[in-house]
């Protein structure tokens, strides 16, 4: 998702008085033939605080005057700085600019498009995205600022454009198409995508009883694609006004993108066109991307706590459709965090306090997967309906305004009457899982007796025990906000088994050997090594070292083939034959599936995780290479004529402790 953070103190939930925000007048002409943009804006700066105006130094400023007199912007390595100083009055900047970009790149990788901020303009699509300032974006001294827009885009008629707000009129004229936009809350910016795209639509009838309009944007290779994202998007956005409220914009628009990008706006999400292919993602993105109209860029985040919206947004999109699934779906992706997670060095545990944006597999993990994990047991803290009263009551203060993780922990006690400040402080600021486990289990006179142990620094736990006695099974909620616990349960008459937080829904760390391995846990290693068994082909052994460039968020050290397996993770990446020799020779259980690639986790006897790549020739590794990367949570993936044909995880058992009378 693009944004730009800034911050706004609120210690309740009471709006404070901020600076009234910038409004922009923009008009652009877009030449995707010849990769240029040409652009003006009359800026409306309120009076007030001083305002700075920053845009990308590669652009080139042809006029700049204030209030009608010309002025200078200062240079430097990154933006052309427009500084102005507090007035008692609104001030008007006009400002007249031009700026050539390149094409996009359709082979860019996914991490790519995630870290590149860079204009990109041509006849297969145009992204400008607000956050790379294409356009003067207005800062203070504690950040970048909202502001509202109206937008006009003048581009040739074979092409079609599209911006956060309002379409407020559409024509065509003189084989030129005139496109105006009107954003008129408080927004993050103005991101402009534009390509030649066909367009469907299809009103809705909102809650509030408001006309809706769902749009496609998609070019002509997945055209009749349309009609079943606009039936999915109308499922989608009707559940989720049921959720959390009124849909806060006039369209929600799906447009396609040639490189592999996944971003949502205000009103919008831009998706690559093999990611539109996916029958998957209707179900999956879509529903995300939706709701993050709500969370993200309907109340956006504030700088200094952390983007709290991505974890929001996974646990009531991505995490909810695995709950309707059942029981067992939820669980799998419980347990599909905590593998994640997990598999974290210490160095890359970061704090949700200081999340902003996912820049690659580690951040995703934290951001996402172990945010959406704490708002799970935040509600089992809570329970369901202050959840859903919190959540109710945060929306309706902070729409269209800036809020963090302070202001939600604000709402959430409220909502529930408790004291929720532990909570947010272990979580939120601090860092790392916790490692909680049964210590020492007995029947004695009195009961079960259990002591429960963690290290230091202990957190505040409240642990589900499952026990099995006399052939019924029951759940408790233990508490730990010690190191150690010592702990009396009732016991039944004969043995009894024990299994700690066995649905995973703490955020602990794993035990050895509690899960079977999936390929995130090797690829997410900071010491991860690499073996390429090539067999002498050097186009192969050139394409397996770009996978594990693309896919390692670290840099992998070199291992050589006859090195074997011990406690390290290592990416081994080689021909069929190679790879399966390479197996024998070290005594590891044999590949168990075909395809013309094939990559699946193991285990080593030491400890070590292995993830294997073992391709048919490096034509095929290269018709697998972008999709890889997107299959980390699987244990196992098939791939042939260059389509995922098979993937799948190993199940978890749970381990059960058996204790029994003396």
């Amino acid at each position: 998702m693009m944004r730009w953070l800034c911050w706004l103190a609120l210690q309740a939930l009471v709006l404070l008085p901020v600076q009234a925000a910038p409004h922009y007048d923009l008009a652009v002409k877009l030449d995707p033939a010849a990769g240029r943009l040409a652009a003006r804006a009359r800026i409306t700066v309120p009076a007030g605080e001083p305002v700075a105006l920053r845009l990308a130094a590669r652009h080139h400023i042809d006029a700049l005057t204030l209030d009608g007199r010309p002025m200078h912007a200062r240079t430097d390595a990154e933006y052309q700085r427009i500084d102005l100083a507090p007035a008692a009055r609104p001030r008007r900047l006009d400002v007249r600019w031009t700026l050539r970009a390149a094409a996009p790149d359709a082979q860019a990788s996914h991490r790519d498009t995630l870290t590149g901020a860079a204009p990109q303009i041509g006849e297969a699509g145009s992204f400008l995205p607000a956050g790379g300032a294409w356009y003067p974006l207005p800062f203070d001294a504690a950040g970048p600022l909202l502001h509202h827009y109206r937008l006009k885009v003048e581009l040739p008629a074979a092409q079609r454009a599209l911006a956060p707000g309002d379409l407020i009129s559409e024509k065509l004229r003189d084989g030129r198409r005139q496109v105006r936009f009107d954003m008129h809350h408080d927004s993050e910016g103005a991101d402009l995508m534009a390509g030649p795209w066909l367009e469907a639509q299809r009103p809705v009838r909102a809650r509030d009883g408001r006309m809706l309009t769902l749009v496609t944007l998609f070019h002509p290779a997945i055209a009749e694609l349309s009609a079943g994202y606009l039936d999915a998007a109308a499922g989608h956005l009707a559940q989720l006004e049921s959720v959390v409220g009124d849909y806060p914009y006039s369209r929600f628009a799906i447009a396609s993108s040639p490189t592999p990008t996944g971003f949502g706006m205000a009103g919008l999400t831009y998706l690559g066109i093999d990611v539109l292919r996916l029958p998957f993602i209707r179900n999956t993105s879509l529903p995300h991307e939706i709701l993050h109209n709500w969370w993200g860029n309907g109340v956006h985040p504030a700088p200094g706590s952390g983007n709290w919206s991505e974890g929001l947004t996974t646990f009531m999109a991505d995490y909810a459709q695995r709950e309707a699934q059942g029981d067992e779906a939820a669980r799998t992706m419980r347990l599909d965090w905590l593998r994640g997670l997990s598999a974290l060095s210490p160095q890359d545990q970061g704090r949700l306090a200081d999340f902003t944006a996912r820049t690659h597999d580690a951040s995703q993990v934290v951001g996402y997967h172990k945010a959406a994990m704490v708002f799970l047991m935040l509600r089992d803290t809570v329970g369901q309906p202050a959840f859903e009263d919190a959540l109710h009551l945060f929306w309706r203060t902070y729409r269209h305004r800036r809020a963090g993780w302070a202001e939600l922990q604000t709402a959430f006690e409220q909502a529930s009457g408790r004291d929720l400040a532990r909570f947010f402080v272990q979580w939120v600021d601090g860092s790392g899982l916790a490692r909680p486990r049964i210590a020492a289990a007995g029947i004695e006179r009195d009961g079960l007796a259990l002591t429960l142990e963690q290290p230091a620094p202990a957190y505040a736990l409240d642990l589900p025990l499952t026990l099995r006695t006399d052939g019924a099974t029951r759940t408790e909620r233990l508490h730990l906000d010690a190191r150690h616990a010592r702990i009396t349960l009732p016991a039944g008459s004969g043995c009894t088994e024990l299994a700690l937080d066995p649905d995973f829904r703490v955020a602990r760390q794993l035990a050895a050997g509690e899960a079977p391995p999936i390929l995130r846990e090797a690829t997410l290693d900071a010491g991860i090594g690499l073996t390429v068994l090539a067999g002498g082909d050097a186009k192969l052994e050139a394409g397996a070292r770009t996978l594990a460039g693309e896919w390692l968020d670290h840099p992998p050290g070199e291992v050589g083939a006859d090195e074997p397996p011990g406690r390290s993770a290592r990416m081994v990446i080689g021909t069929i034959a190679g790879v399966d020799l390479w197996l024998a020779r070290h005594g590891l259980p044999a590949r168990t599936r075909d395809g013309d690639v094939v990559a699946w986790a193991l285990r080593a006897p030491a400890g070590g995780t292995l993830a294997l790549v073992a391709a048919r020739d490096a034509d095929a590794l290269a018709q697998a290479r972008r999709a890889l990367p997107h299959y980390g949570q699987q244990g196992w993936v098939t791939i042939s004529g260059g389509h995922t044909t098979a993937r799948g995880q190993w199940p978890a058992a749970t381990a059960w402790q058996r204790v029994c009378p003396h």
